[in-house]
């Protein structure tokens, strides 16, 4: 039954490859990147209509939270589930997994990023549908979706695909592989035998928890403290408590590459993780099948393959190629377009030099 299907908003990622437009109070799934609404209201877009509403969660740490409830009037008041402090995906998957077990211990949970772009979301949304079907035919399976690959990225996990499932559109996986270099991406992309990992989870709430136990004692030891302490009145006290023990780890180390029970449904969806100013000049310039792109005031002569974001300033330029650049009230990022990965280490540069005030 739909009544046990459940839909988790993972939004409690920091977005600092995509400073200076993505801070530490608005990181980049607020920000309105590729259309008028934010990457995290088009990810609630896409799936409300697939559950029940008070069947929608978020997850989110809590200097973010006014901003949520502000872009997603929708979402029940309880419905957020708050992080006192960003660990990564593993205690964050299984904070949501015990706070929604308490409610409903029959529930059917799927994860999914509120900071990618999806073009086919019809692609999207059946997957989707049958990650539930799946799951609640199969409890004791974590289920992925994997995308399939358009270029050989070494900015992503892979998934193995093993044998189809019986009875179903899922596959087994036979490895979870962390991010290759890109000859060995190369190998990936021409075996067809690969997807990437775009960190989309279903499972049954209840054997999640049961996974924990085995492959992490310490987080289901803190999961289930948290469990005894929800609707009392030192709740909040005993998840920071406990979550300051937890290890920053994602789910797909913690869980995924060690479980034996992993099926994956591949997906044509479209999809972009907007990871960088290069991937979301990608996303942008096939859109609008362009090959400057630029936003706000900004005026131009013989530029190519460049995105500009500018605000209220005007900007001008001539002459650039493979350039980005992105014009804040307090901060200008010019930077070569095809080493748009590295503004991370502008963010530890920052912190090194004590200009926290930027971040």
């Amino acid at each position: 039954m739909k009544n046990n299907f459940y839909i988790v908003l993972m939004a409690g990622g920091s977005g600092t490859r995509l400073w200076p437009m993505s801070r530490k109070d608005k990181p980049k799934q607020f920000q309105k990147f590729s259309s008028q609404k934010s990457l995290l209201q088009e990810t609630y877009d896409r799936i409300k209509d697939l559950v029940p509403k008070e069947n929608i969660y978020v997850s989110l740490t809590s200097d973010v939270v006014d901003g949520a409830r502000e872009q997603l009037p929708r979402i029940l008041k309880d419905n957020f589930i708050i992080e006192p402090e960003a660990k990564n995906t593993a205690p964050a998957t299984g904070l949501a997994a015990a706070k929604i077990f308490l409610l409903n211990p029959n529930a059917i949970i799927a994860t999914v990023a509120s900071d990618h772009t999806i073009e086919k979301v019809g692609n999207y949304q059946q997957a989707i549908n049958h990650f539930f079907d799946f799951v609640k035919k199969n409890p004791k399976y974590l289920a992925a979706i994997g995308i399939k690959p358009t270029r050989p990225d070494t900015g992503f996990g892979y998934i193995k695909v093993g044998k189809k499932i019986e009875g179903s559109n899922l596959y087994q996986v036979e490895q979870f592989v962390e991010k290759p270099n890109l000859e060995t991406a190369k190998k990936y992309l021409a075996s067809g035998n690969y997807l990437w990992n775009g960190c989309y989870f279903a499972f049954h709430a209840g054997e999640l928890l049961k996974v924990f136990s085995k492959y992490e004692p310490n987080i289901y030891r803190g999961l289930k403290n948290i469990l005894k302490a929800f609707g009392q009145k030192d709740e909040a006290k005993i998840i920071q408590d406990e979550y300051a023990n937890f290890e920053k780890v994602p789910i797909d180390t913690a869980i995924a590459e060690k479980y034996d029970k992993l099926a994956v449904i591949p997906a044509d969806m479209e999809w972009s993780d907007v990871g960088t100013w290069a991937s979301l000049y990608d996303l942008l310039s096939k859109r609008e099948k362009e090959h400057t792109i630029s936003q706000g005031h900004h005026i131009g002569i013989d530029n190519k393959n460049c995105l500009i974001y500018g605000g209220d300033k005007l900007l001008a330029t001539v002459g650039l190629e493979d350039i980005i650049i992105v014009d804040t009230p307090d901060v200008t990022l010019v930077c070569n377009k095809n080493k748009s990965q590295d503004v991370k280490k502008l963010i530890d540069k920052l912190k090194e030099e004590g200009k926290s005030s930027y971040l």
